[in-house]
């Protein structure tokens, strides 16, 4: 399993409408609650909309089932918190970027695989959370696939 492309970006601010998840047997859930409210709120289905996962804890010191994930919808306008909807907010900045496309089992290899280029390329991570953006829904892929870039912070 290869990234089909690593790259460098500098990027804005991106606001999100979030619900959270304490670990990976929820984020499904999550989404789940997420989309109900964005199809309420006339937000979902669109093909403008993606979805994007951000990682608040690290597998590595937290357990997988006490992890917080945010289940996350790129929106354009400022929302208010409602119910377990919520906005947050990811950082302007440098971010490592791999691009994929992946089962889900493969997921944390490919984390770990882009870490490791990181490292091995003289960059620092910054402390913020990493996150996945979604370009496709896998349950409509005929390999069940995500195409997915992954986000790394860095200084």
């Amino acid at each position: 399993m290869e990234a089909l492309n690593i790259e460098l970006k500098n990027l804005q601010e991106m606001h999100l409408a979030a619900v959270q998840s304490i670990g990976v047997q929820n984020i499904e859930n999550a989404y789940q609650k997420l989309i109900s409210w964005a199809s309420s709120k006339g937000l979902f289905p669109s093909e403008q909309v993606k979805m994007i996962t951000v990682y608040h804890d690290s597998f590595k010191t937290t357990p997988h089932d006490k992890v917080r994930i945010h289940a996350g919808m790129l929106v354009n306008q400022s929302i208010e918190k409602e119910n377990m909807v919520f906005a947050e907010t990811l950082p302007s900045g440098k971010y490592i970027v791999g691009s994929y496309i992946l089962s889900h089992e493969d997921f944390g290899q490919a984390w770990g695989a882009l870490f490791q280029w990181m490292n091995n390329n003289g960059y620092q991570y910054k402390n913020t959370p990493p996150f996945e953006i979604y370009h496709n829904n896998y349950m409509e892929h005929p390999e069940k696939k995500s195409i997915v870039d992954f986000y790394i912070p860095v200084i």
